[in-house]
């Protein structure tokens, strides 16, 4: 079975990943391996600008907004972890409505791309769809830093998707 690790982080680019990666799986009678990298150093201000942030609940938005005003510097490891399941639920939910096969993987610590890769490594996935953001101050399209040193340290298949 043709294994696609999929890893996602609650931004928009993340989620045209998983979508493409799931016309994959469906394609080639893949599954996918879903996985989320704790999103260590952002702050609160952060995580309420990501594309996913419509999916947290009332009491989370509270904690964020508080944390916001407060200028309280990096979140915690508890509510990263929060919302790193939500994040993970959410690409699950899609994929199966796409009605291909998949795993939700631990959440991951770490630098994001050594995670990546060594999940990758370790579960012998044969393609990684990653989402890619970065662009240059004249508007030119780069890879992400994460992607690109994914890009440069896996042994299979890299896709990138912005």
């Amino acid at each position: 079975m043709h294994k696609i690790l999929i890893p996602v982080d609650g931004s928009v680019h993340s989620i045209k990943a998983l979508r493409i990666a799931s016309d994959l799986a469906a394609k080639y009678q893949g599954r996918l391996l879903i996985c989320h990298v704790l999103l260590r150093g952002k702050d609160a201000s952060d995580l309420m600008a990501l594309d996913i942030s419509g999916q947290f609940d009332a009491p989370l938005h509270k904690i964020l907004n508080k944390a916001v005003s407060a200028n309280l510097g990096p979140a915690p490891d508890k509510i990263l972890h929060k919302i790193g399941q939500i994040i993970l639920d959410h690409a699950a939910d899609k994929a199966r409505s796409h009605g291909v096969g998949f795993e939700t993987l631990p959440i991951l610590t770490g630098k994001p791309a050594d995670a990546i890769v060594s999940v990758q490594k370790e579960l012998e996935a044969a393609t990684i769809v990653i989402g890619a953001r970065g662009v240059t101050p004249s508007d030119s399209s780069t890879f992400g830093s994460v992607s690109q040193e994914v890009f440069s340290r896996a042994s299979c298949t890299c896709i990138s998707v912005k």
